[in-house]
């Protein structure tokens, strides 16, 4: 009985460690978004921080709610593609062990 319980302890632990390394490696993989007529793009990384937003000079010269509109669509994209990265990623670790559990 104490051998599993040693076994899945060494298991979690393991596990843990590969979720660190993969976290890290979430900081240098980059994802785009952008407006649908591709007039602004945004560049994150798979763990949602926000490298480079590109707006062509363009749509610069449009109405305020036009470029922010833009912006919005191009960052809401761009995390959805960080998310969906990263869970790709977390996935092939836990298995899917995780996809319950908020935050992860």
């Amino acid at each position: 009985m104490f051998g599993n319980m040693k076994e899945m302890m060494k298991q979690a632990q393991n596990m843990k460690s590969e979720m660190t390394k993969i976290k890290k490696e979430l900081e240098k993989v980059e994802v785009e978004g952008s407006s649908s007529n591709g007039s602004c793009v945004v560049t994150m990384t798979a763990d949602m921080k926000t490298t480079r937003v590109e707006i062509q000079e363009t749509l610069l010269s449009s109405d305020a709610y036009i470029i922010e509109n833009a912006i919005k669509v191009a960052v809401n994209n761009a995390l959805e593609k960080a998310k969906d990265t990263s869970a790709k990623r977390l996935k092939s670790v836990t298995g899917g062990l995780m996809d319950n559990i908020p935050g992860m």
